[in-house]
């Protein structure tokens, strides 16, 4: 079983990035009425790296760790690489099994809202789902 635990060394990808731009937003408008912690568990090769996303009507305060959360959101590395890139919608990840959330799902419907849209020209049945 994976260990959630803040990783000291950042990796490059996708979900590293758009967790390092979502900390440089300071507000997002799109969560203005919403507040609480969600914690992102992203899991490779037994590991998990954590992000926790503290909300307070929109300002948003983003760090590394494995702390307590209203809602935590678990999946493999190469999911959220996806939901990064805009090219899987976490809802329907959820419903399809592939992320794992507990807590409070109020919260993961609101942050979804700060994932991309899907590439322009993307096609999602296409074969090469995971290609850019």
């Amino acid at each position: 079983m994976a260990t959630a635990t803040a990783r000291k060394t950042p990796r490059n990808g996708p979900a590293v990035k758009f967790f390092t731009e979502l900390a440089q937003r300071g507000h997002e408008p799109l969560l203005a009425g919403v507040s609480g912690r969600v914690r992102f568990d992203v899991l490779d090769k037994g590991d998990a790296d954590s992000w926790l996303v503290k909300i307070d009507r929109g300002d948003l305060a983003v760090a590394r760790d494995a702390g307590p959360a209203d809602c935590a959101i678990r999946g493999t590395r190469a999911l959220f690489d996806e939901l990064a890139d805009g090219r899987t919608n976490a809802m329907a990840a959820v419903l399809r099994g592939a992320l794992v959330c507990s807590g409070d799902i109020e919260l993961l419907i609101a942050v979804q809202r700060v994932f991309p849209d899907p590439p322009r020209g993307w096609d999602p049945n296409s074969t090469e789902r995971g290609a850019r």
